[in-house]
């Protein structure tokens, strides 16, 4: 039961947060060293890292759950999952803030990413719903609620990362690859 809660927490977590994290400014291709990106491109680049690391911050302590406190571990993961949304809401905004993209196709990858960040809170908030309406009074309700909760969030656990869309454009894969702030705000692996 234990192992059911904190897969949940940390599917989740690796949903969202690390896998935006990692797929945002991560990569193991180096930059090609024949071409730089374009400074306006470096500059939005560098926005969306901030705004991204801004909303994953809050992801960074998922609760502890005591399976021998049902409803406490109930409270924890509706706290948690409604921190996930907040933090989504965070991420996307992170990204439409920063504007379009001054490079070719842009606005058609900002678009695929924050509706991957829309499709993903959507599960989130369904999830957290049905959690926040079940009745929790000992391990086994704790035990279904769990379960419940893993089928309506399945496919989170090894999704592609909502930055994927930005970094399927060559020019701004360039400029992720090239960003200081990147390096910065997620260490050296930008």
């Amino acid at each position: 039961m234990r192992r059911t809660a904190a897969r949940i927490a940390f599917a989740t977590v690796s949903a969202t947060a690390a896998a935006v994290l990692l797929t945002a400014c991560g990569s193991d291709e180096p930059a090609d060293t024949g071409r730089h990106a374009d400074p306006a491109a470096l500059a939005w680049v560098d926005k969306v890292c901030s705004g991204v690391a801004a909303g994953s911050a809050k992801l960074s302590q998922p609760p502890a759950f005591d399976p021998n406190n049902p409803q406490g571990a109930k409270t924890a993961m509706v706290g948690f999952l409604n921190s996930l949304t907040v933090a989504l809401d965070d991420m996307a905004g992170g990204i439409r803030n920063a504007g379009v993209p001054p490079v070719p196709d842009g606005q058609s990858a900002v678009d695929k990413a924050t509706t991957t960040l829309d499709e993903t809170k959507s599960k989130v908030t369904t999830t957290l719903a049905k959690m926040q309406d079940a009745k929790v009074t000992d391990k086994a309700s704790l035990e279904k609620v769990i379960a419940d909760a893993d089928s309506t969030m399945s496919g989170l656990s090894e999704p592609e990362g909502p930055i994927k869309p930005l970094r399927a454009n060559p020019e701004l894969n360039l400029a992720f690859s090239e960003s200081s702030t990147c390096r910065q705000v997620y260490g050296g692996n930008a």
